[in-house]
């Protein structure tokens, strides 16, 4: 089952409306009350996604359900100015601004460095460009396609395997046992396409 699909803003128009159907597709599919919680839990990680970014970002929410499994998609069309990239890429390497702190912040980053280079090589302080898959080259097309993917699972694997002989994978890996995104979903996926974002939140009760 799929939902339709709801308009949201970075001004949180519509995001109350969201969650409000996110619970409601929970409960129909017979989820506990505190199961319900930690569906809502991951929208609203999602939904912080538009609010950190500068200026007016519109995105479509929608929900795929089947039994008890879970996905949770927003799609936006972000056209970033230099003012956004400037407030999203502030002290990123240092880590002092808030837009770059945890799991998704560090991820906020990644998208707009990744918009504005159309590469996914920079090293935003171990900033999530692991786990990051340009898809030409994943898909064999020798052209470029533009296209880039990222997974939580993927990016956790290369921490895991980094945090012996890495200081800031260990960081890393320390924000992602603090991270309630990352405990609470199976995973998460980012798809960057010219400037069409989708990130996708994956859960099974």
């Amino acid at each position: 089952m799929k939902t339709g699909k709801l308009r949201l803003s970075s001004r949180e128009l519509g995001m109350t409306e969201a969650l409000v159907l996110t619970e409601r597709i929970g409960s129909e599919a017979g989820l506990e009350r505190k199961q319900v919680l930690h569906l809502r839990l991951l929208a609203e990680e999602l939904f912080g996604m538009l609010r950190g970014i500068a200026g007016e970002v519109e995105a479509d929410y929608w929900l795929s359900a089947e039994g008890r499994r879970f996905e949770l998609h927003m799609r936006a069309q972000v056209d970033l100015t230099d003012e956004m990239r400037r407030q999203l890429l502030a002290a990123s390497s240092s880590g002092e601004n808030a837009a770059a702190r945890g799991v998704m912040g560090k991820l906020r980053v990644m998208i707009a460095e990744t918009l504005f280079s159309r590469s996914a090589k920079q090293d935003l302080g171990l900033g999530l460009s692991l786990g990051m898959m340009d898809m030409a080259s994943a898909t064999g097309n020798s052209a470029d396609s533009g296209q880039y993917l990222w997974t939580l699972n993927q990016y956790r694997d290369e921490v895991e395997r980094l945090s012996k002989e890495d200081r800031r994978a260990t960081e890393a890996w320390d924000e992602l046992e603090k991270s309630i995104v990352a405990n609470v979903a199976d995973d998460v996926r980012v798809s960057i396409l010219g400037s069409a974002v989708e990130i996708a939140v994956y859960k099974t009760f």
